[in-house]
């Protein structure tokens, strides 16, 4: 594999607290980790928590690679306008007793027909390597909403 861009991302356990809490630093983000209040952690104002840290990704790097796949093809920046991509991530228990994620993008291009959305969407997949990482194994579905085709 040819790398293009790497990050270090470290985190540390803090000694003591119950529900436990992590230290997360990479250069440019400090963030403290807690549980979701519906795994047992307390509700906090100053925290995050890794499935929204993965859906933040998943979102984010998909609006990339939605923009690149647009510049790749030539596309006019008026078809980005209103892009906008949410991520819905889920943890849950499965058949087998592990842990499991569950994640559903909803991708709105309202520059772009219904049809031409659905086939760019299809095609950033491609080019969005948090897509790839969970490709066969997150269940995931991916909604998109673009322009109704003109009469």
């Amino acid at each position: 594999m040819r790398i293009f861009h790497r990050e270090t991302v470290t985190a540390t356990l803090r000694q003591g607290p119950n529900p436990p809490e992590v230290d997360v630093v990479a250069e440019g983000v400090q963030a403290l980790l807690t549980l979701p209040v519906s795994l047992g952690g307390e509700p906090r104002t100053d925290s995050t928590n890794p499935e929204q840290l993965f859906g933040s990704a998943l979102s984010g790097c998909m609006t990339f690679a939605l923009e690149h796949t647009l510049r790749r093809l030539h596309r006019r920046p008026e078809d980005l306008v209103g892009l906008r991509v949410t991520a819905e991530v889920r943890i849950g228990r499965a058949a087998d007793r592990t842990n499991r994620l569950e994640a559903d993008l909803w991708i709105d291009l309202p520059g772009v027909e219904q049809d031409r959305a659905e086939a760019l969407c299809a095609e950033a997949t491609r080019y969005c390597p948090f897509h790839q990482a969970i490709k066969g194994n997150v269940e995931t579905t991916m909604t998109v909403t673009g322009r109704p085709p003109t009469a």
